[in-house]
């Protein structure tokens, strides 16, 4: 066993879990934290769903 990890390795060990709600069909899923800038897709209906706007508090 190596101390080597896989390339990226140290930018994502930061990452964290976003919880977002479809507002179309009230899917939750979660998101990391890198991706809540960008639209996501809804697992369950396709819906385009912005991470800034349906995050669960």
């Amino acid at each position: 066993m190596t101390d080597q990890h896989c390339p990226g390795f140290e930018s994502n060990k930061t990452l964290n879990e976003v919880k977002i709600k479809c507002p179309e069909c009230g899917k939750e899923w979660g998101i990391f934290s890198d991706e809540a800038e960008k639209m996501a897709k809804c697992p369950a209906c396709g819906a385009a769903v912005d991470p800034k706007t349906c995050a669960v508090k």
